[in-house]
C-alpha cells in the first residue's frame, strides 16, 4: 500500500481551480492511465459526510498520464473561508487508491 502524494491546494473564494497532475512511476517516468478513473473531492473533515466541493476530473492524456482537476467559480463561492481536505482517488482495474491529498484552504474574497 503507497502513502498519497501531500499537496496543499489554496484559493480564495469565487475563484475557478484549475490543478493538473502528472501520474510517473518516479517523479519523471509518465504512466499510461488510458481506462483509469478518477475522483476528487473537499470536505470539511476527514469525517465528513458530504463534500464540500466535488472537483471535475478530466484525462488529458492517458498515455502521458496526464490529468485536469478542475472546480468553478461557483463551487469555490459557495465554500466559506476554512481550512478544509482534499484528496484525489483513482479506480485502476476495480482497485481504489488515493494518490494524493493535503489541506484545501479557501482564501476570504473582496470581490464578487
Amino acid at each position: 500500500m503507497a502513502t498519497p502524494a501531500e499537496q496543499d491546494l489554496v484559493t480564495t473564494r469565487g475563484d475557478n481551480v484549475t490543478v493538473g497532475v502528472t501520474m510517473t512511476t518516479n517523479g519523471t517516468t509518465p504512466i499510461d492511465i488510458t481506462g483509469r478513473t478518477y475522483a476528487a473531492m473537499v470536505r470539511a473533515d476527514y469525517e465528513d459526510p458530504t463534500p464540500a466541493a466535488t472537483f471535475t476530473c478530466t484525462i488529458v492524456s492517458g498515455a502521458a498520464g496526464t490529468l485536469s482537476l478542475t472546480l468553478s467559480s461557483a463551487s469555490t463561492l459557495s465554500l466559506n473561508p476554512y481550512n478544509y481536505v482534499w484528496d484525489l482517488q483513482e479506480t485502476a482495474s476495480g482497485v481504489v487508491s488515493t494518490v494524493i491529498a493535503g489541506a484545501f484552504v479557501v482564501l476570504p474574497d473582496v470581490t464578487r
